[in-house]
């Protein structure tokens, strides 16, 4: 088939038209515009994987910031645990021959202050339940405080051998009958703990967490206390029978199983604000929810516990090398 030739013109210039409408219509790139986007999204990528190598870079610092502590606290803790171990093999190996073995340490606490509560009530001023509380958690504070004193009398002369042998400093000897006491301690912390569950259970609250505030500063003060008592009967060995008078005659000075209820100006009143143990007593009762809050309680007892700690540290680095020569 032969297409006349004035047809073929007529469809060139129809396809000539359509393809110029084409490409003016469509939008030809601009190598500027194109490079430009290139370097912002470059740029952008840039930005991006420095954040995440920043962000990486925190999380790699943060991790070998917690490894870091844990490599520090990690042998004290071992320590503390084979420490709190030993004790508990002694305690045990101390009360074998009988069947509730360890457990005849919360039950003598738990007789003895019944016994109490039951001789010294005061029926006017107090429920029979808060006054064995009143009298429970004072007299296990009481009984760590004793025996901090009178088990610390000889300790440099009778059980040095003992820490040599074991491979102990002097310091870790003393820490480690620390740690004996604080195991009695807490076996009847827990005592304390079923009683006011039991015996008083709206008494539970916030308080709590004042707890281990004190038990951290009644181990500093007892450490301190331990090598101060030791020191000075090394140097005065008349000393010993003191203390162990003295704790006796503490025992009924201090409000461990009466009150100054109704006695705001009497000798009672006047033991309590004059002897330090008495906020001692005060604080820890306070801690477990027995008692209104006593600023003035915290306030002595830090006060006190800063002194004997300051004079503890102060007397061990200044008699540490010779001491133990004087036994």
């Amino acid at each position: 088939m032969i297409i006349p030739e004035h047809h073929q013109m007529a469809f060139s210039v129809r396809i000539g038209g359509r393809i110029k409408s084409f490409l003016r219509f469509r939008t030809i790139p601009n190598p500027q515009r194109i490079m430009a986007g290139r370097s912002l999204a470059a740029q952008s990528t840039i930005a991006a994987r420095r954040a995440v190598r920043y962000a990486h870079g925190l999380t790699k610092q943060q991790e070998l910031g917690k490894l870091t502590i844990w490599r520090i606290i990690r042998p004290h803790l071992s320590w503390l645990a084979r420490f709190f171990r030993i004790s508990f093999i002694e305690a045990r190996s101390e009360q074998q021959s009988s069947y509730l073995g360890i457990l005849w340490m919360p039950i003598s606490t738990l007789i003895f202050t019944i016994m109490l509560a039951l001789v010294f009530q005061q029926h006017d001023n107090a429920s029979t339940k808060a006054f064995y509380l009143y009298v429970l958690a004072g007299y296990i504070l009481w009984n760590f405080i004793a025996t901090t004193i009178t088990s610390s009398t000889t300790v440099i002369q009778k059980r040095f051998e003992f820490a040599v042998h074991n491979n102990l400093t002097l310091s870790g000897l003393f820490f480690k009958l620390l740690i004996d006491r604080l195991f009695s301690l807490c076996l009847n912390l827990l005592l304390l703990a079923c009683a006011v569950t039991f015996l008083a259970p709206g008494s539970i609250g916030p308080h709590l967490l004042l707890v281990p505030g004190i038990l951290i500063i009644l181990a500093l003060v007892s450490l301190a206390v331990a090598y101060l008592v030791n020191l000075t009967v090394i140097f005065f060995p008349d000393l010993d029978a003191i203390f162990q008078v003295g704790i006796r005659f503490l025992f009924f000075v201090s409000p461990i199983f009466w009150s100054t209820a109704g006695d705001g100006t009497g000798t009672r009143a006047i033991l309590t604000n004059y002897n330090p143990i008495s906020h001692y007593l005060s604080a820890f009762r306070q801690s477990f929810g027995i008692g209104s809050f006593e600023p003035i309680a915290w306030i002595v007892m830090l006060g006190t516990s800063f002194v004997l700690c300051a004079a503890g540290i102060v007397a061990y680095e200044r008699t540490e090398s010779f001491v133990r020569n004087l036994k």
